[in-house]
């Protein structure tokens, strides 16, 4: 006899968690659909087994055909559900479906061989028999747990394997119903009179659910639509990436709104929002990405363009929250995903990328069309990758670029620019990283790590016995903005033993916007003994007032500016110049080129001279080598 204690709570747990998974929405992915199989398939495996076992139980009531149909079935839904466990487990890691080919193969040859015996075994007794003197377990019975702990061990080779494409939790969630099914089916070999291994499964499929499957996970606390990672998920599914497209609209200035408004208000609002969309748009699946950003994901053949037309028709209308009028206008991006080999992180990281550009965007009327540019976005991502990897393991590389006197053409010093490498080796230019580092705060690190190998130089090295006075250190107008700037920067010369006037530090035009708060951090700078220079002088601020006010030294003039005049010799260039050295500072020229270019700014009144004509950036060690032997 068989104790069916364990069988019915289990089946109606399990049909209480398929209600409920049927009641929300979903995102129409591998995942899912294999969750629902497998949840299916359980309740088909517990049904049976309860019948079967109720049959074997009472065996005289029952004919022996009848008797023999029950348990083929429940023996059927047992391999079914070992399938379905790890064809579930197969769609965790993020890759294609072909990287399974052989696993496909292998499963099901297995469960198809399974199948087969379970099917002749009223013919054959190989894992039952069913007689008049009831229910007997035939020789192969031991195919079962051998059938089950075949598949758990391939699906945890599997996840071992890719364990580097499968979220960290999602990975610890995959290991533990693993542990627990393994657990339920020893149970079952040790005590095959209780019927434990339904509540083995169901526990097995509660943990899926609580870690990864549950769909409120999925949705977002605005209202009824998706939030990013189930987008992500979404692009993470190889079907959906082609004939596919994403049509995303940000809310202008949405933070501006949001003081405005009110925080209740425009929450309000982005449910009234989200609730549209959801009513109006069925055929597409909508998405709440953040900060007033949504995204319609749909397939291409979808009249887009019908669609943008009526939200923006719906926008020009008020969205009423709270007794107050919500007026909004919103700008678009749109992105095509037909042939895009860029993973779904990547392609979601551009479209909030592109979200928040177009928010910021300062022409309501703009449509962003990402779909032509998503290399661009797909490179700034890359360069971050490789930026954020430089300065965490200290590989932020400094070259030196001479600055030569202009009447005997000696090298005097050496302006220092940092340089980054991608996976390659290969070098990324400076305007592509800089201003990255720039908007995410990188800046900082990356600027204390170039003054910090500038100073290592100083120090392993005799400038002056060559004729080097100092070197120029870029400082960007977010490391500007630095409060402790002056003493950090002075703490890093007495570590390194180095005097101030060995550094000279280049602050860019973009740096002295802010005039209230520069006045004092550059002076403070000077304080400490820093020589200043002004770069980039000529291209676009040039206020020479203000260029007054502060404690410069040195004046260093944008190559465009000095290009212009080559290309014109008229006399305003010489008469700023002069002006500027009346006024004490030492000129440089930037960009030079040729003989010619050189000859004319030293003709002018320009002190140093900078340029390719000289010497482009090169690593220290070459820099030392040619310029530091003497």
């Amino acid at each position: 006899m068989w104790n069916m204690d364990f069988v019915i709570p289990s089946l109606l747990v399990l049909s209480v968690l398929l209600v409920f998974y049927f009641a929300r929405p979903r995102i129409p992915n591998r995942i899912n659909k294999a969750f629902l199989t497998l949840i299916i398939t359980d309740i088909a495996a517990i049904v049976t087994d309860l019948l079967s076992t109720y049959a074997d139980n009472h065996y005289r009531d029952f004919s022996v055909p009848l008797l023999s149909v029950l348990n083929m079935a429940f023996f059927v839904a047992f391999f079914a559900r070992v399938l379905a466990f790890f064809r579930l487990t197969m769609k965790l890691p993020k890759v294609g479906a072909s990287g399974f080919t052989w696993n496909k193969l292998l499963s099901y040859t297995v469960f198809l061989v399974c199948e087969v015996m379970v099917v002749t075994s009223p013919f054959t007794g190989a894992v039952y028999t069913a007689d008049a003197a009831g229910y007997h377990r035939g020789p192969l019975y031991w195919i079962l747990p051998a059938c089950s702990f075949f598949y758990l061990a391939l699906g945890i080779f599997q996840l071992v394997r890719y364990r580097k494409k499968v979220r960290r939790s999602v990975l610890i969630s995959a290991f533990g119903y693993h542990a627990i099914l393994i657990i339920g089916n020893t149970i079952r070999i040790l005590f095959p009179q209780y019927l434990v291994m339904n509540v083995f499964c169901l526990l097995a499929i509660l943990v899926i659910f609580l870690a990864f499957e549950n769909p409120d996970l999925y949705i977002t606390d605005r209202g009824p639509a998706f939030n990013t990672r189930a987008l992500t998920d979404w692009l993470d599914d190889p079907m959906h990436r082609k004939g596919n497209r994403i049509l995303g609209f940000a809310i202008r200035n949405y933070n501006d709104k949001r003081s405005m408004y009110g925080g209740i208000q425009m929450d309000q609002g982005l449910g009234l929002i989200i609730s549209y969309l959801v009513r109006q748009f069925p055929q597409c699946l909508v998405f709440y990405v953040r900060g007033g950003n949504f995204a319609l994901a749909g397939a291409d053949e979808t009249d887009w363009d019908r669609i943008r037309k009526e939200i923006s028709e719906r926008f020009q209308k008020s969205w009423q929250a709270e007794g107050v009028d919500l007026y909004l206008n919103v700008t678009y991006v749109e992105i095509g995903l037909t042939a895009r080999a860029l993973s779904s992180d990547r392609i979601v990281n551009m479209l909030i990328y592109a979200l928040d550009e177009a928010g910021e965007s300062a022409d309501i009327e703009q449509t962003l069309m990402p779909a032509e540019t998503l290399e661009e976005f797909n490179r700034q991502i890359e360069i971050k990758r490789w930026l954020d990897k430089a300065i965490e393991n200290d590989a932020v590389e400094v070259f030196l670029q001479p600055i030569n006197e202009s009447r005997t053409g000696k090298t005097a010093a050496a302006e220092a620019l940092a340089r980054i490498r991608d996976g390659e080796g290969k070098m990324i230019p400076p305007g592509l990283f800089i201003p990255i580092a720039e908007k995410n705060g990188n800046i900082n690190q990356l600027g204390e790590q170039v003054l910090r190998k500038v100073c290592a130089f100083i120090r392993d090295h005799d400038l002056h016995s060559s004729g080097l006075r100092w070197i120029n250190v870029n400082l960007s107008p977010i490391q500007c903005m630095h409060s402790h700037l002056p003493v950090l920067f002075s703490s890093i010369l007495k570590e390194y033993g180095i005097s101030a006037d060995q550094i000279h530090l280049e602050i860019t035009k973009e740096s002295m916007i802010n005039y209230s708060k520069q006045e004092k951090q550059i002076a403070d700078l000077h304080q400490c003994g820093f020589q200043l220079a002004l770069d980039d002088y000529g291209s676009g601020f040039s206020n020479l007032h203000q260029v007054k006010k502060y404690s410069f030294s040195h004046i260093k003039l944008d190559m465009k500016i000095v290009w212009d005049y080559i290309r014109d010799r008229d006399s305003l260039l010489p008469a700023l110049v002069q002006a500027f050295r009346q006024m004490g500072f030492s000129i440089t020229a930037e960009g030079i080129e040729n003989r010619e270019m050189a000859e004319a700014m030293a003709d002018i009144g320009c002190d140093y001279l900078q340029g390719y004509y000289f010497s482009k950036p090169v690593p220290m060690k070459d820099f030392a080598e040619k310029y530091l032997q003497g």
